[in-house]
């Protein structure tokens, strides 16, 4: 189960970056990771903060693709925090994730929250060989969904060509269990 999950979790985590950078290129332009204003918005509370990350990461190197590609995905989720509903997500979310369902930006914003903090939480359990099998792996294909979506519905649709999670769940004894 954990082999046949990869895929569809890279697949969502570069989806759901490659969103945000979108929104964040818009709004601050091309160099956003050294865009001052936002840097000092960026949350701060713990040791994987997002400013911690991002000047981790952008200290490094100068190439802001570079930067996308190496970011985790706290930092990601912690963009979907309603800190930025009013500079990213009410003005920018309905463009780069038009196929969200209708609904204000801030509620969007909150549901992909929670989506990409449930396949974060997910990724990590695989990366670090924990159990799974006491999650709903049924719930987390359908946040993948939604966030892939969101973005590409055809996107969604070559994945739920090519991926084996839904067969290998569909097969497993544990599927029926109470």
């Amino acid at each position: 189960m954990c082999s046949a999950l990869m895929m569809p979790v890279h697949l969502c985590e570069v989806v759901t970056r490659n969103a945000a950078a979108a929104v964040l290129a818009r709004q601050h332009g091309p160099r956003w990771p050294w865009n001052d204003a936002f840097r000092r918005r960026l949350p701060t509370s713990s040791c994987t903060s997002a400013r911690a990350a991002l000047e981790q990461v952008a200290g490094r190197t100068t190439d802001t693709p570079e930067i996308v590609a190496k970011l985790p995905m706290v930092f990601w989720q912690q963009l979907f925090t309603c800190r930025f509903d009013a500079t990213l997500w009410i003005p920018a979310l309905n463009g780069v994730l038009r196929h969200a369902p209708s609904a204000h930006p801030s509620v969007i914003r909150k549901a992909i929250h929670a989506d990409i903090g449930r396949i974060r939480h997910l990724r990590n359990r695989i990366a670090h060989h924990e159990p799974i099998l006491e999650r709903d792996i049924g719930a987390d294909l359908a946040a993948i969904g939604r966030l892939i979506h969101a973005r590409c519905p055809h996107t969604l649709g070559w994945l739920q060509r090519h991926e084996r999670a839904t067969t290998v769940l569909a097969a497993s004894p544990l599927t029926g269990r109470p």
